[in-house]
């Protein structure tokens, strides 16, 4: 299953929500993969969405989203939102919560290839 990456749609105005997870130990990858793809459903109804990226780590376990918003406002009550949708948190209840971080930043430098 791949998709385009979105990443760079982004502009520097918009806000980053990126969240690093582990799954609980008894989720199989497959049924892993299958949730990440199901947040794509209710990610991409919310207001001020832009675009959404994940990665897995074959290495450690881990997954990252990466989800672009419009501006910090969007993101923040997408994730407010989130924790009302059912299908949101079903994935959730997935998730280990004591491995899991997530944030929202705003863009303050890098550079381009």
């Amino acid at each position: 299953m791949h998709t385009t990456l979105n990443a760079t749609a982004a502009n520097l105005n918009n806000s980053f929500e990126i969240i690093a997870l582990q799954f609980r130990a008894d989720v199989d990858f497959a049924a892993q993969e299958t949730a990440m793809a199901n947040l794509n459903a209710v990610v991409q109804t919310a207001e001020g969405f832009k675009s959404r990226d994940y990665y897995y780590s074959e290495e450690n376990g881990h997954w990252i989203e990466f989800i672009v918003w419009e501006d910090d406002a969007s993101a923040k009550a997408a994730s407010a939102a989130m924790m009302q949708n059912e299908d949101a948190l079903a994935v959730f209840g997935l998730v280990d919560q004591t491995t899991m971080l997530f944030s929202h930043y705003q863009h303050k430098g890098g550079i381009a290839a």
